[in-house]
């Protein structure tokens, strides 16, 4: 005990002592109906979530520009680091996208300033799908086609492949369209056998309207494209995918593509499905020449 001979404690700092509050002094926080567009003060409430909350019902209501405002005083004003910089920034482009007048240029200058704020693999897949927005508006459809690979090498998703067909015709050898509508009906008869509920209606309204668009072609080339797109369907979600809780929404896990990887997976995209491509060799040299993601 000698050691502790000299050992002085510090004075124990004195907490205020808490008051609790009358009823008559209690006041509840506002949540009716459209709280987040009131201007008074929400004391327990961050400002961020009030403004992001706003933003998002400005959204819905179609009032684009006015949401934009809002996202880029979220992005000015408050400090933002790592993921939280990068869904700062994508709220700023995905609220532009919605703008029809909003300009190409503008927006791949918002692309840019996005590109280095990605930190990992979930990040890289949105930033992979607002490319393929980006590059529509803007009509670099070597890039736009190539963002749209990239996110199918990873998810085989229905949307993805039928935005192939927004390619301008003039850019598609004979196969491309027909190609690319029948993937999206073998993967949506793909995804009817694991879905349920709205999402089993609203898969068989995309399969109806997909078909109607291959009924318009010829029955030997739909029968040739069934065969040649019928190759590497995902298999599904995992049971570690299904268990993830809700607070690790954002998908962190698996591997970011690289510039050097994406090489591979453009090749490997070019060699399994060269029926489809069949007649666009110009077009894929001008892909597989990009030397950035």
């Amino acid at each position: 005990m000698e050691c502790f001979a000299d050992f002085e404690l510090d004075e124990v700092e004195q907490k205020e002592k808490l008051r609790w509050i009358t009823p008559e002094e209690y006041k509840a926080e506002d949540h009716t109906d459209g709280w987040f567009m009131r201007e008074e003060q929400h004391k327990l409430i961050d400002k961020r979530d009030v403004l992001s909350q706003r933003a998002s019902y400005l959204n819905r209501l179609g009032r684009h520009d006015e949401a934009l405002e809002i996202h880029e005083e979220l992005k000015r004003d408050y400090g933002h680091k790592g993921g939280f910089r990068f869904m700062a920034e994508d709220a700023c482009l995905s609220t532009a996208l919605l703008i029809p007048s909003y300009p190409s240029t503008s927006l791949l200058s918002m692309l840019d300033t996005l590109r280095p704020t990605v930190t990992n693999y979930g990040d890289q897949l949105q930033y992979f799908n607002l490319c393929s927005k980006v590059y529509y508006r803007s009509g670099d459809w070597p890039l736009f086609l190539r963002s749209l690979i990239f996110l199918t090498s990873y998810l085989d998703m229905t949307d993805h492949w039928e935005d192939m067909t927004k390619l301008p015709k003039e850019l598609c050898g004979p196969n491309f369209s027909i190609g690319c509508l029948v993937k999206t009906s073998l993967l949506i008869n793909f995804q009817l056998g694991m879905s349920r509920g709205f999402v089993t209606k609203k898969l068989k309204k995309d399969e109806e309207r997909i078909r109607k668009n291959i009924a318009e072609m010829k029955r030997d080339k739909v029968d040739i494209a069934y065969r040649e797109m019928d190759k590497t369907v995902v298999k599904g979600t995992t049971n570690d995918d299904l268990s993830r809780p809700a607070h690790l929404c954002r998908w962190t896990e698996g591997s970011m593509l690289t510039l050097s990887s994406s090489y591979s997976i453009l090749d490997s995209f070019l060699s399994n499905y060269s029926w489809l491509l069949e007649g666009m060799d110009s077009f894929t040299m001008q892909m597989r020449a990009i030397d950035r993601l």
